[in-house]
């Protein structure tokens, strides 16, 4: 084989399926840069409606719980609950013992330096 003669190379395009959904015109079977079609005009209440009407929230609710795959917004899932508080809950057992730690630091006079020793 020369190095110097075309040679034709595989694709490593990934291909869409017929679930894969375009976020421009909300068909099926193509993805986003492929799209050919135009984006479709969806009405949606304003906020100031929503809070007025709160039957409309949860209409808009109801709608993107059924479209859309992720939860809907204002929702919690049972996994996500509780997660920021585990976090917060670890930051403060790390300040905690770093607080030990600088207690246990005794600061030792060595000429005109000072050099911190930490015991564990």
């Amino acid at each position: 084989m020369s190095k110097f003669a075309p040679h034709r190379r595989g694709t490593n395009a990934p291909r869409a399926t017929s679930s894969t959904v375009c976020q421009k015109c909300l068909g099926t079977g193509h993805f986003t840069y492929e799209c050919k079609g135009s984006r479709p005009y969806i009405s949606r209440p304003s906020r100031t409606e929503q809070l007025e009407k709160p039957k409309l929230a949860e209409k808009m609710r109801e709608k993107l719980a059924i479209a859309g795959p992720g939860p809907a917004p204002g929702s919690s899932s049972a996994a996500a609950k509780g997660t920021a508080d585990k976090i917060l809950e670890h930051k403060e057992k790390e300040r905690e013992r770093e607080k030990k730690r600088t207690r246990r630091c005794v600061f030792i006079y060595m000429g005109c330096a000072f050099t911190r020793r930490t015991w564990n």
